[in-house]
């Protein structure tokens, strides 16, 4: 069992089987482009990324959260935008077409990754990457492989930690400040992370992760997916003209 991703959706199955060495170079791809396209191509994008988890399992309470979190974060960088651009005098109009087109984009790097790890667990994305830069890093690529899986493995799980303390703290009808109350969750999230953090240090040894044996085996390409990969390319880089 791959010690990074939780068990698969049956009906995910299929998607993991996708070649994760294409759906990196897509995701580095639509990285690049969701800052080059207008506001028609990142909504675009945005209804790609959301059929990929339409089609990997999301259910309804899955895409409210995504939802809930992919416009929190747009919103506080909008604002910031919108105040720094006000106070440098930029006209009202011009300021909150700006906003809007940082916001979509926002929300659609938000919605990518989600689809990517929808689409690849963190193993799977390790070895791609670990076979993508072996030619670079030759030996060394194992361990921006194993960096990399960590960090997609660790964010929606510290996320999670927070909000359940978040939830706890709610639950029991606490009443305490809001300032008081921030320094709860976070203390209580810090501490959880931890106690993950160890767990998951004992299972990269006991699974025998740190090194670069474990990190060189990858599957053969199949030209079905880098076919299929290529496409969404193309159909992504004319998509950003609009």
């Amino acid at each position: 069992m791959d010690p990074f991703s939780p068990p698969l959706r049956p009906r995910a199955a299929a998607l993991r089987a996708f070649d994760a060495r294409v759906a990196l170079l897509l995701a580095l791809l639509f990285g690049v482009l969701v800052w080059r396209a207008g506001v028609a191509g990142n909504l675009a994008y945005a209804a790609l990324f959301a059929a990929v988890l339409a089609a990997a399992g999301a259910t309804r309470r899955d895409a409210r959260r995504l939802v809930k979190a992919a416009a929190a974060f747009a919103l506080v960088w909008a604002g910031v935008k919108l105040a720094l651009d006000l106070a440098a005098r930029v006209p009202a109009p011009a300021a909150l077409g700006t906003v809007a087109l940082l916001s979509v984009r926002l929300v659609a790097l938000v919605l990518m990754g989600a689809a990517l790890g929808a689409l690849v667990t963190p193993r799977a994305l390790g070895l791609a990457l670990a076979s993508l830069t072996r030619p670079v890093l030759g030996r060394r690529a194992w361990t921006a492989a194993l960096a990399l899986s960590l960090m997609v493995h660790f964010i929606p799980r510290a996320l999670a930690s927070f909000e359940g303390a978040r939830r706890a703290l709610r639950v029991r009808r606490l009443q305490v400040s809001r300032v008081r109350a921030l320094v709860w969750v976070a203390r209580v999230g810090a501490r959880n992370l931890a106690g993950l953090t160890w767990d998951q240090t004992l299972a990269i040894a006991a699974r025998r992760l740190d090194g670069p044996e474990a990190w060189a085996a990858a599957p053969p390409p199949r030209p079905r997916d880098w076919l299929a990969g290529a496409t969404v390319a193309a159909l992504a880089v004319g998509a950003a003209l609009l």
